[in-house]
Parts: structure tokens; sequence; C-alpha cells
């Protein structure tokens, strides 16, 4: 019977943490801790600034001068000196009418209740003590930096279980600590097997290097895992089970992997020694590659078997082993899974989840996911560059665009080279019924925001446009937000007839400024075929009313064809603005391109 990956992958984890257990909590120093996960809470023991200091390198005043004026400075406190022992009877002690120099970060005396910046200071640089500078009026508190204002005794710097990153490292040492606990690694010993399987540098007739240690070492160093041993065997029995021994004896490792001899071949080692133990399991887990599987406890030891092609290991490292470490022992990196838009198409195979090799990365603002090489376990050149697994379900036929589950490897970076997703995308198509005096009257609102498209922030003129023409009875869909460099494409689509019969009116919001980005203007004036050069004249002077900045729009309105289309600018003033001389205009303009107001 074979299993399907998500079962199998629990199976393992279940094995794992019932015969390994949690692990133990270590000590590292702080800078070698980035990557690891918090064994424990960690708890702010003092405050941080430790005491009120100075965030400017100025002059520090007490309340009487906070009102500016002349005064006479006073010694310098540098960073690091103790205010006290340069004001040994406090700063009013030196004189009612003192300016303390003071540098950033230094310790603020107890007199001083505001600092000015030198650069607000006449002369704008530090004088000599005794000497006089002009300061002028500053609010009690200014530019000091009070104790605890950053965390206070107590605060809850990070959860067990966090992962440290610099910041946390920073934050430790403010505290003084010089070790952090961390969770324990699982301690792995790796095996690679077969008469096949030679080390070295060369060439050996009827051999192959071996390549799986390294990519688990590899896959150990990005994932969390901590590879104490490697090994190798042959195809004889006794002198595998002697290896097995020796990692034992030696490493005492948490957990033994192994690669290959599993399959069903006469010489599958690994196969023959599970075939022997009570608590073991082999056959074959519903995915391809990496088909046959297989555990055992050796002892009290648990053993991983995955197949010996390298892109089987790694397809069973990602998606089988990574995971039931992860489950179990909640140590190292979690494996991500996200969706992604596939930029082409693809076929799953009958009876198996079929994972494939891609690089996932950024287009826009899509996350794209591109399919690398083909789907032979043993094609290992062909996954360099790869970041990620797509998983195709069986017998699925994915179409370029369709989102996917993807596997993210640890060290994936999105901003690798991927194709444009394809554009056979339609606009939406919840219309509504016109009631218009134009039967059958339409209306399409595009809104060129690439921050908008990418969800960095809601689109506010776009439902506003819509609501309009839904209200003056024209059959609208909701607004289309796409990104400024996407605009061209979709407009080659939508007059092309693509998305359907062109609207009656089309109004397009966004992109008509003069930064680098704004493309509307550029992407719609070769389609217009009559200029209404008046229309936005009149838009112009309603936006003066309000704003200069209403000059710096390029807006261009006309015909294309019989649509009547308008650029207002991308602000929700602008928006308004446009709606207001709209308003009065846009019916008669749908009347005369259809003739409508010369009938008798």
């Amino acid at each position: 019977m074979s299993l399907s990956t998500a079962r199998y992958f629990q199976t393992l984890a279940r094995l794992l943490a019932e015969t390994v257990g949690p692990l133990p909590a270590v000590s590292l120093p702080v800078h070698q801790s980035v990557g690891w996960r918090l064994a424990t809470d960690l708890i702010a023991t003092t405050p941080s600034p430790r005491f009120d200091n100075s965030q400017m390198d100025g002059y520090g005043i007490g309340y009487a001068n906070v009102a500016g004026g002349r005064f006479r400075v006073g010694p310098d406190i540098p960073a690091g000196t103790d205010p006290a022992e340069v004001y040994q009877y406090g700063v009013n002690g030196y004189g009612h009418d003192t300016a303390v120099p003071i540098m950033t970060g230094a310790q603020i005396p107890d007199d001083v209740v505001a600092i000015v910046p030198i650069e607000h200071a006449h002369p704008p640089q530090f004088v000599q003590t005794g000497e006089y500078v002009t300061l002028p009026a500053v609010e009690v508190g200014a530019f000091i930096r009070k104790t605890g204002s950053d965390m206070k005794a107590g605060t809850l710097l990070a959860r067990e279980g966090d992962v440290i990153d610099a910041a946390l490292v920073a934050a430790a040492a403010s505290q003084g600590l010089t070790e952090l606990p961390v969770r324990a690694r699982p301690r792995i010993a790796v095996i690679a097997g077969g008469d096949e399987v030679v080390a070295g540098s060369s060439p050996v007739p009827a051999k192959i290097f071996d390549a799986n240690t390294p990519l688990i070492q590899s896959l150990a160093a990005t994932h969390g895992m901590n590879v104490v041993a490697t090994a190798a065997t042959s195809d004889d029995l006794r002198d595998f089970r002697k290896v097995l021994d020796a990692l034992i004896r030696e490493h005492a490792p948490d957990l033994i992997l192994t690669s290959g001899g599993i399959s069903e071949g006469k010489y599958e080692v690994v196969r023959q020694l599970f075939e022997r133990l009570p608590d073991s399991w082999v056959g074959k887990v519903d995915q391809q590659p990496g088909g046959p599987q297989g555990y055992a406890l050796y002892g009290t030891t648990p053993i991983i078997a995955v197949p010996g092609n390298p892109i089987s290991t790694l397809v069973s490292m990602r998606v089988l082993v990574l995971p039931a470490l992860w489950e179990a022992f909640a140590s190292g990196y979690e494996p991500l899974k996200v969706t992604a838009r596939l930029n082409h198409s693809a076929t799953g195979i009958r009876g198996k989840t079929q994972y494939r090799r891609a690089v996932v990365g950024m287009h826009g603002s899509e996350l794209v996911a591109q399919l690398q090489g083909d789907a032979g376990s043993h094609l290992v050149a062909q996954a360099v560059g790869a970041n990620a697994l797509v998983e195709i379900p069986a017998m699925a036929r994915v179409k370029p665009g369709q989102s996917v589950t993807v596997h993210l490897f640890a060290d994936a970076r999105l901003d690798a080279p991927v194709g444009p997703l394809p554009r056979s995308v339609t606009l939406p198509t919840d219309h509504h019924a016109s009631t218009s005096e134009h039967p059958g009257a339409t209306g399409i609102v595009l809104i060129a925001s690439t921050r908008a498209a990418a969800g960095v922030y809601d689109d506010d003129a776009g439902p506003k446009l819509v609501q309009w023409l839904r209200d003056k009875g024209y059959d609208t869909p909701e607004a289309w937000v796409v990104a400024d460099h996407d605009l061209a494409d979709t407009l080659q689509h939508l007059t092309a007839g693509e998305y359907g019969p062109m609207p009656d009116v089309l109004i397009t919001s966004g992109g008509t400024g003069i930064s680098p980005t704004d493309q509307t203007v550029e992407a719609i004036s070769p389609y217009i075929d009559q200029y209404l050069p008046h229309v936005m004249t009149a838009i112009l002077l309603r936006g003066l009313r309000t704003t200069p900045h209403a000059a710096l729009s390029r807006g261009v309105a006309g015909m294309i064809d019989t649509t009547f289309v308008v650029t207002l600018p991308g602000s929700l003033g602008g928006v308004t603005d446009g709606i207001a001389v709209l308003d009065e205009l846009i019916d008669h303009i749908v009347e005369q391109v259809r003739g409508e107001d010369h009938k008798r």
C-alpha cells in the first residue's frame, strides 16, 4: 500500500517525536545565535536607555533658561563620562546661566531639562569653557532620551521559539548578555550507499561521484539541521551494519539519514536491513520523484531512508524530511509553502503528486512560478538555480496564470528572474443592469497604481468612480486595478476586444503626473482617434480652485472609435473634480456618439 506525501511526513514526524523526544536547550554566544530559535522567553532585566542621555550634540540647559538667551559655557560632558564628576555641585552650582556642552549619548546632568542642538546655537559650533553662546527658546524634554524609553525592565523582548535576528542580538547585548539559550538542532548522521558511489575527484569506470552527501549537507546549512557525521557504505549488508554501529557509537546522532539502497533492486542494502527490523516500513509514497521511501528503528536510533537519485533526494528532503523535523522539534527553519501563479501550462501524472523544480520570483506585483528543467530524477544540472518545488496534483491540467502551491527552499530569494504571466485575464463581470436613458450604456474604470495593485494600500478612487457611473445608469463592473507597467498591455487587450465589446465610457485614474512611473497618457494616446482637449481644460480649471498642483496633470480626453475615454489623476481630489465636470457632459457625449441628440 502506498501513502500520500502528507500522511508519510506525519508518520515520520511522529516517529521522531516518540523516539527522540524534545531536544534540550543549549547556550550560544550572542553573535553566533542568529538564525537559531530561543529556548525561553527573553525578558529585559534593565531599562534601555539605562539613564537619561542626549539625543544630539548640543548644549544642555536648566528650567530657568528654556526661554533662550545668552549663556556662559560650562565644562564638556563627553559620552561615557559621569556628569557628577564634572559638575560635582550640579549645573546650577557652576552658575545659573550655564549652558552645558554635551555630546550625543552622554548622560544628562540632574539639573538639565532640555538640549539645544549645536546647529541651533550662535555660534553654531562648540566654544571654549567660560565663553558665551546664544541659544533659542526650547521646550522642556527636547532631545533627551528618557530612561526606559526603548524598553523598561521586565519588557518581553522575544518569545520562546522566536528566530534570533541581528536586532535581537543587539537588544540582548545591550542588556549585558553574552550568551542566549537556544533550541538544540537535531544531530544527524548521513550515509550515502551503493557500490556504484565513489568519493574523491578521480573518475572510476562504472562509478559515479557522491552528490547526495554534499546535497544533504547543503540543505542542512540552509534549513537549520546539524550534520554531525557522514559515511559511505557498500552493497554488503554486514558492511552497512558496521557503518551504522560506528556512527551511533562515535557520534550518538538523533537521526540517521540514508540516501539510496531503498528501491526494488537486488542489491538494495537499506531495504534488506529494514525488512529484518521489527519497527520498520518500506514502501511507496504517491509522489514523483522520490516514490520509494522507508523508516526503521535501529536499536533506539531512528533511520529515515530516501532514494538515491539526486533530485529524488532533493524532493524527499524538502517535502518529507524537513517538514517532519520541523513538526517534531520546531527547530531550525519552518518549511514554507506559498501560492504563486504559474507562467505556463503543466499537466499532472496519474496517481501521483508531482514536484517540479522551479524558480519563483516577483514579476511586477505578482509572485510568479516558472518551471525549470524536465521531470527526470537524475537531471541534477537542470535544478541549478531552482529555489522551490511546484506541486502539480495528480492528473491536473494547470493553465498559464493559474495558482499553484509552491514549496520554497529556506534560502529562496524572490528577486530571481521569471517570465511574465500571460495576459489572458478577464475584467470583472459583476455587471449591473443599466437604468440610464441610454439602454445598454456601459462603463469601465481602470486604476493605474503599482502600490494599490500590490496591496500596499486600498484603492479609493475606483469605487467612487464606479458608484458614480452606476448612479448615472451605466452598467459598470468593479474597477480593475493594474500596476503602472501593466497598463499598456491591459489597454492593448481591451481595445482588441479580448475582454468583450468596448464600453461607451472608459475612465482611468492615476499615472497622469510627471514621475518616471506615470505612463497612462503615453499608453492610451496611440488609441485615441479624436481628442477633446477642452474636457481636460474644464477639469483643470475645476482643480485649480483648490490646488495649484492640478496644473501638473497631463491627462487627455477623446474618442477611441465610439468609446469616450478620459484620464483622471490618481488623487481622490482629482477624481472628485473630474466627476463634477463629467457629470454635466458624459450623457451628452454618449448621445452625440449614438446620434441620439439629432433626433427630430
